[in-house]
């Protein structure tokens, strides 16, 4: 295997493509994101993971005009970007087949098959992928009227020319004043944390968050219209064709000119746009380790800010904010990141989750420490006698195979806290339990239970088994959000995270597919499951907590 790994990595470094410039490289990104945004209606994230890596060696940083950058279309070979593909696709698996989640076999010489260890291992991905979903942010559809736009756009498509979408600064101003247009996410940052890292207030961020959606939003809208009228004309790919669509896949605007029209919107200072811009724009030079981090919405080179608006939204989660922090030594540094996990992102969590449960009568407790460690949260079910004790791990939600291994060595860890207190002598226990719940007269045959707590996931399929072996219930907010109001009592609760989890996976659709990597000499074929149509659990209401 690392042989192949490293011809892989070899011919990964050596592709022409890599050293093209960037926007000709980001463009093309653009154009394949766009239009499957358009086409499918949902942004394609098995698109965005494998450029991180290939953004992340990219090193020609030079500006180039919106018609250089359509014109380099033609110029990348079809042939040199298939195996740019297919090794930035098998960077992403690598990982995984060296933790043993994934099966490398080779058959005969030159072919080779990647597949799950096991069905457990394909079974706790999925479920993996399911439980994090439901808690990432919900962009909902804008309320806005886009007939307001057409008419005018219909007449510049006539007259052949090109769209400015910022020019439609009421259309925008509407969408951004309109109170139901709001980025939905869960409180994982606490108000206190953006003071400290020097924005002037939450709401600062949040509004100059909300005024990039609604720029990212118009462009969309502006997009399918052009897009329609390209369709309904024939005239994909002609000189006509490009110049109507020049701009809105890629935007390229200086960045006094976005500048102006984000703090015209919102009425915030230029120190928070600043600060804004500190975390979410990305320079020549800053693109390194990108495959631990994220896609930036934004590229600053020299005076001008690139970015594909269509996936703008998705980009701008307070997570991501954490990311661009944790995942870089100097900033990590500044901001004390790491003090701030136990200080305020732990609390936060732990908060959400007593909310959850005092609502559906339950009593808890914070914090109770024992020898040898401490329980986060309890919860006493005075129905049932019953008490849970909660392990937190103010985890973040993964998005590379790297990530999802940290985030499952983050839940043994808390499996490792949680079977220290299950080792506790009898009276030992018995006298935590009283001094969380003194108003417990009896703690004799109290039924235990005990979950992990994050903000998403759970991690691999070794965290996953650990806490089926233990009998320990993951849970984060939202699957409180859904289970807690049908549990009788807190022993129905691992049994109703179970079928919870099933029933969500029922509402979508898993495509499996065989993915091809044909590279010089080496033939790669990768059994793949795919989860579709996850707005299907937004329509189901199961989204949020």
């Amino acid at each position: 295997m690392q042989q192949l790994e490293n011809m892989i990595d070899e011919l990964f470094d050596e592709n022409p493509i890599l050293k093209l410039p960037f926007p000709y490289i980001y463009n093309q990104f653009c154009q394949i994101v766009t239009h499957s945004l358009l086409d499918t209606k949902e942004v394609p994230f098995s698109t965005l993971i494998p450029y991180a890596f290939i953004f992340n060696k990219v090193t020609n940083f030079t500006n180039h005009t919106l018609e250089s950058c359509t014109d380099s279309m033609y110029e990348i070979n079809q042939e040199d970007f298939k195996h740019l593909f297919a090794c930035a696709n098998l960077n992403i698996v690598f990982p995984f087949i060296r933790h043993e989640i994934y099966s490398l076999t080779q058959k005969g010489e030159t072919e080779w098959y990647i597949d799950y260890t096991s069905n457990d291992a394909e079974t706790h991905e999925l479920n993996d992928i399911i439980v994090t979903q439901l808690s990432l942010p919900v962009i909902p559809a804008l309320e806005r009227s886009p007939k307001t736009l057409a008419e005018n756009i219909r007449h510049r498509l006539i007259r052949g020319e090109s769209m400015d979408p910022l020019a439609y600064r009421e259309y925008i101003a509407a969408m951004y004043t309109n109170p139901k247009n709001t980025f939905i996410e869960a409180d994982i940052v606490p108000d206190e944390f953006y003071t400290h890292i020097g924005f002037s207030s939450a709401e600062e961020f949040k509004r100059i968050r909300n005024a990039f959606v609604c720029v990212g939003q118009t462009y969309i809208d502006v997009s399918i219209m052009v897009n329609m009228h390209l369709a309904a004309n024939e005239i994909y790919d002609s000189p006509l064709g490009n110049q109507l669509w020049q701009g809105l896949a890629m935007a390229k605007l200086k960045n006094s000119v976005l500048k102006e029209h984000i703090l015209d919107l919102t009425k915030s200072s230029d120190e928070d746009y600043e600060k804004f811009s500190e975390f979410f724009f990305c320079g020549a030079g800053e693109n390194t380790e990108l495959h631990n981090k994220f896609i930036p919405p934004f590229w600053q080179i020299e005076d001008e800010i690139y970015f594909c608006p269509a996936i703008v939204p998705t980009l701008l989660g307070a997570r991501n904010l954490l990311i661009s922090i944790q995942n870089n030594k100097i900033k990590k540094k500044k901001y004390k990141y790491d003090n701030m996990i136990s200080k305020l992102f732990e609390p936060a969590l732990l908060r959400r989750a007593k909310s959850h449960f005092e609502a559906h009568g339950f009593e808890t407790a914070f914090e109770k420490n024992f020898e040898g460690g401490e329980i986060d949260l309890l919860a006493y079910c005075k129905k049932s006698h019953s008490i849970i004790t909660i392990q937190a791990k103010a985890t973040l939600y993964a998005e590379s195979a790297r990530m999802a291994i940290r985030l499952g060595d983050r839940v043994l860890e808390g499996i490792d806290q949680t079977i220290r207190f299950d080792m506790l002598d009898k009276n030992s226990k018995e006298a935590l339990y009283k001094k969380a719940f003194p108003e417990i007269k009896n703690t004799e045959g109290v039924n235990h239970l005990r979950a992990i707590l994050t903000n998403s996931g759970f991690g691999t399929t070794f965290s996953w088994e650990k806490l089926e072996e233990h009998n320990i219930t993951p849970i984060n907010c939202n699957i409180l959000r859904n289970i807690l109001p049908h549990c009788e009592s807190l022993p129905d609760l691992p049994q109703k995270v179970s079928q919870f989890i099933q029933r969500a996976k029922a509402e979508i659709e898993f495509d499996e597919t065989t993915k091809l990597f044909d590279l010089p000499g080496h033939t790669i074929y990768q059994r793949h499951v795919e989860p579709l149509g996850m707005k299907k659990l937004f329509d189901a209401q199961y989204w949020g907590e």
